[in-house]
């Protein structure tokens, strides 16, 4: 067995925030599918300007002032997620099939009965799903190029064998999958066990599930049914797991000695954040709707629990072994970029309501924060990788009697600046449904499809980075709601 590592508490702290803390999480909590009630889904999620829906809450305020009468809502959805990865030519798909809460809401309506002044007050109270992290991806192909335990030795460069980290390099170590550089006698380099050998069968697994939702404390003015004026508190909530798993198998026995190896790991992130959001509607004639808002940015508190494991198994028995790493905790802050909302309805002979939603979303301005660590590379990352996005929203509504149809569509545009790989990584939503309306009730179900394409990395940076995989996946949303009038 080599000699067991030692790790300074230091190195530990500086290694975790580089491998866990960093763009990509930023981006996860930034970039939001919102969910919401049926009615709001069915249309694209675009409700900005036309409020009396439970769901402009989470774009603007000011539509709960558009509430005639008190208002009680409860929304369950249903997820089936498909995702497919091409990488080196090989294909791989995966599934994930979760419920879950997209919406509950009570909005209090408190008429003021004054017709030439302010009309009624209404305030609210809500939860809307931001984010579904659930998913599984799998990934499959035989890599000719590289290896993870590159990756491993490249992150070793500059430190003797124990002074390696207890989360990567280390792991690789004890493990017999990284060996010291023969070339170099400051000993502080590494090699891969099968440098320059390659051929191996590479399989990953990742398991991702959670959830960012957001709790709203509205308040809405509605003057004269002509301007309406909204604020609220939202207070967020996140939970995020990802479990990895990554093996390397020489199944055509091209690697000597070498038999395969398998690399987990482990994140839980757990958090939450508040934002503030004010807005305004202007109806110039009846059937016209101008609306407009602005959201801060939402200041997270978070925490990450984590750890790694790896397996190796080579002919030498004495070689294969099981070794873990430390479990590990950081805590740091993140904040949201800015976002701005303008919104054009329009309501048609009282039986059809046509929205439209633009939304300006600037990514670089997310940054990540700590009182033990500065976040300079993943910070300038955020500010290079990423661009101001423009996301677009359409829906659409037809009357017929009691019953109601609905269909809409949303473009979210990439976040990723023109240099990115993911540049062209957009996501579109299509969806539709129908409702039905009493006097005192109503009952309302819809469809969504969210679809989005990406390139994934298995291992990068440090100057050793995986062959992309494409990854696309569709995710099928099914939300009824139930709603009671009083």
């Amino acid at each position: 067995m080599k000699k067991v590592f030692i790790l300074i508490g230091v190195l530990v702290m500086v290694t975790v925030t580089l491998n866990a803390q960093n763009e990509i999480d930023a981006l996860r909590y930034s970039y939001n599918i919102p969910g919401g009630t049926a009615r709001s889904m069915a249309m694209g999620g675009s409700f900005g300007a036309l409020g009396a829906d439970a769901s402009s809450i989470i774009f603007n305020p000011a539509g709960m002032g558009v509430f005639r009468t008190s208002d009680f809502t409860f929304s369950p959805s249903f997820v089936l997620t498909n995702t497919e990865a091409d990488f080196l030519g090989s294909r791989a798909d995966d599934y994930d099939f979760n419920f879950n809460i997209n919406n509950l809401s009570y909005i209090g309506s408190i008429p003021i009965n004054n017709e030439n002044g302010l009309t009624s007050v209404n305030l609210g109270m809500s939860y809307n799903q931001l984010n579904n992290f659930n998913e599984n991806v799998l990934i499959e192909g035989k890599n000719t190029y590289n290896s993870m335990t590159d990756w491993f030795a490249a992150n070793g460069s500059g430190y003797k064998f124990d002074q390696l980290d207890s989360f990567y390099s280390g792991l690789a170590w004890e493990a017999f999958l990284i060996d010291p550089n023969p070339a170099d006698t400051t000993n502080t380099s590494f090699v891969s066990a099968y440098y320059d050998n390659y051929g191996q069968t590479q399989k990953q697994y990742i398991s991702r599930s959670g959830s960012q939702g957001e709790y709203n404390f509205a308040a809405s003015a509605n003057i004269m049914h002509k301007l309406y004026i909204g604020a609220s508190i939202g207070l967020q909530s996140i939970r995020y797991k990802e479990v990895k798993v990554l093996e390397e198998i020489d199944s055509e026995d091209n690697i000597n000695d070498f038999n395969s190896f398998s690399f987990k790991e482990s994140l839980e992130t757990r958090g939450s954040g508040i934002n503030f959001k004010v807005g305004l509607l202007y109806s110039p004639i009846p059937w016209v709707r101008l609306g407009g808002s602005v959201q801060t940015p939402t200041f997270y508190d978070l925490r990450d629990s984590y750890f790694t494991s790896v397996s190796s198994s080579f002919e030498d028995a004495d070689k294969s072994v099981n070794w873990d790493s430390p479990h590990g905790s950081f805590d740091y802050e993140m904040n949201s970029p800015f976002k701005a909302n303008a919104s054009m309805g329009f309501i048609i002979a009282k039986q059809a309501l046509v929205n439209l939603d633009y939304e300006y979303v600037d990514y670089t301005m997310a940054r990540l924060r700590s009182d033990d660590y500065a976040f300079f590379n993943e910070n300038t990352n955020i500010r290079n990788e990423y661009k101001p996005a423009h996301n677009i929203k359409l829906g659409l509504e037809y009357r017929f009697g009691p019953i109601s149809f609905r269909a809409g569509g949303a473009y979210y545009d990439t976040p990723y600046n023109s240099d990115h790989i993911n540049k062209d990584a957009y996501t579109l939503v299509y969806s539709g449904g129908i409702g039905i309306r009493s006097e005192f009730m109503y009952f309302d179900v819809a469809y969504a499809s969210v679809n989005s394409n990406n390139y994934y990395y298995m291992y990068e940076g440090i100057s050793v980075t995986s062959p992309a995989s494409e990854i696309a996946k569709s995710q099928n949303r099914i939300i009824t709601t139930v709603g009671f009038k009083f």
